[in-house]
């Protein structure tokens, strides 16, 4: 039967990048957490470290236990804190993980009314633009938008919308031009886009109209960026058009800084969605925030669930 400290004693050496750092950071001896492991490798029949004499590296079999192994921990972790909480209002701190962007204008507004109705949940917010994911940096939530989420048997992704790029402009960029009719017409003018834009030396956008037909638009760019804060804050300078997430220009076009350009054409659509470790014991804080994230997080239309949707927290 395997016991519960050599999947914690393994993880700790991962998490840690060796067996003198998981010594000092959990008091436990690194001759003993060295003997631990090798006898999982032995029990298992697998090499899942990698050893040097500064580091160790996960082979491919122990990137696949380790998610497992963290699976088992958070697990128990979970099954020890539910039992404590059960029945009572959620407390404690949820960590949450999401890209700066979706952090300034999805969770931002909503966060201050969550907090308010839970007095005893903390929260935690890692915004970043690398790749996050729930298990591996340890989220209880992560944030996500994409065209569809992987299918996973260890997450669950609760699309809360779907979100189109829009084509906009500073009203006196059309004033100087005027004449836009199709996305062809777009061609020679100045153009603000995203490094995931970029196709070789120029950059591509997709468009669609009501009828489904596509249009390839190849250009050079006058700006490239990721940061979507700066494209807005460039568009509505007059610096060219932008192809925006309709959502984040909502204000700036009901004020009157930006205005649609060929209503008639938009991106495919992508979804946001929120992301979180199978909810088997889930803990009564995440359980809050993520029905309150569902409902208070306002984006686009939602789908009809499919077979790979996830179900909601149990």
């Amino acid at each position: 039967m395997m016991d519960l400290n050599d999947f914690a004693f393994f993880a700790a050496v991962v998490e840690h990048g060796g067996f003198s750092a998981a010594s000092r950071a959990t008091g436990v001896d690194k001759a003993r957490l060295s003997r631990h492991v090798a006898a999982l490798e032995e029990r298992l029949h697998v090499r899942l470290l990698q050893r040097s004499t500064r580091s160790v590296v996960l082979t491919q079999a122990g990137k696949s236990f380790y998610e497992g192994c963290m699976l088992v921990i958070d697990g128990a972790r979970v099954a020890c804190e539910s039992v404590l909480e059960f029945q009572r209002e959620p407390s404690g701190t949820i960590r949450i993980g999401s890209p700066v962007i979706i952090s300034q204008n999805f969770l931002a507004p909503i966060l201050p009314r969550y907090l308010e109705a839970h007095p005893k949940v903390s929260v935690v917010i890692e915004s970043t633009d690398r790749q996050l994911h729930p298990l591996e940096d340890r989220f209880d939530v992560i944030l996500s938008a994409q065209a569809q989420f992987p299918d996973s048997s260890s997450l669950v992704a609760r699309e809360i919308g779907r979100i189109r790029r829009i084509l906009v402009a500073q009203p006196g960029f059309l004033e100087r031009h005027p004449a836009l009719r199709d996305p062809a017409d777009l061609i020679d003018l100045p153009i603000i886009a995203r490094h995931t834009d970029m196709v070789d030396e120029s950059a591509r956008w997709t468009m669609l109209n009501e009828e489904d037909v596509a249009f390839k638009l190849d250009f050079q760019p006058r700006l490239v960026t990721g940061d979507l804060q700066i494209q807005i804050e460039a568009a509505c300078s007059g610096l060219g058009l932008a192809l925006l997430p309709e959502p984040l220009v909502d204000a700036r076009l009901a004020g009157g800084d930006l205005v649609r350009v060929l209503p008639d054409w938009f991106t495919p659509e992508y979804s946001l969605f929120i992301v979180y470790p199978t909810p088997r014991g889930i803990l009564p804080s995440v359980r809050s925030f993520i029905d309150f994230a569902m409902a208070n997080i306002t984006v686009g239309p939602k789908k009809a669930r499919g077979p790979a949707d996830g179900a909601g927290p149990r």
